[in-house]
């Protein structure tokens, strides 16, 4: 059994990447979308039911974004013997580290959050309703610092999608032997 982990902040790509991935044959999974693997939590670590429509710092800095481990083994556990691609972060991700054989950071700068944010139609509002956007500013540079510091491998994800894709899968797609001269 084997899982990749491909992390970042919101708007880095991480569901993009999945359904790439998905696209080009390979077992992945868009953490967030997964609800029985990621959801909030309060101080307790009790599963949030109702989040506001609109959460303020406050709020957020009660709760967490937290993976169920037991989910995720279930997960990489049916994607077997194929590697599962876990695209997606989470507060609790430390907790789960010793899961992973390899995690990348998708990195981008502020301002391309940003603009990703606001251009993004489907999925969903974080990054647009409450303080949500605020949070994530203040979340960016800690989370890449984190990741760096932990030995997570960087991909440049403001380059072309493709080119994010194929940095990811040479380092983590074996090597054919090469053929030997007859």
């Amino acid at each position: 059994m084997s899982a990749v982990q491909i992390a970042g902040c919101s708007g880095a790509g991480k569901s993009t990447v999945a359904a790439m991935l998905a696209r080009r044959g390979l077992v992945s999974i868009d953490a967030d979308a997964e609800p029985l693997l990621a959801r909030f939590v309060d101080p307790g670590g009790a599963v949030v039911t109702k989040q506001p429509t609109a959460p303020d710092l406050a709020w957020l800095a009660q709760h967490s974004w937290a993976w169920d481990p037991t989910r995720l083994d279930e997960l990489i556990r049916d994607a077997a013997p194929a590697t599962l691609y876990v695209c997606g972060g989470a507060d609790n991700q430390h907790e789960v580290a010793d899961r992973f054989t390899q995690v990348f950071l998708l990195e981008i700068d502020e301002p391309t959050m940003l603009a990703r944010l606001d251009a993004r139609q489907e999925h969903h509002d974080w990054g647009r309703i409450g303080e949500t956007r605020e949070y994530l500013r203040r979340k960016l540079p800690v989370l890449q610092d984190h990741l760096r510091s932990s030995g997570a491998i960087v991909i440049d994800a403001r380059r072309p999608l493709d080119q994010v894709v194929d940095a990811i899968l040479c380092r983590t797609q074996p090597i054919p032997p090469r053929s030997r001269p007859s």
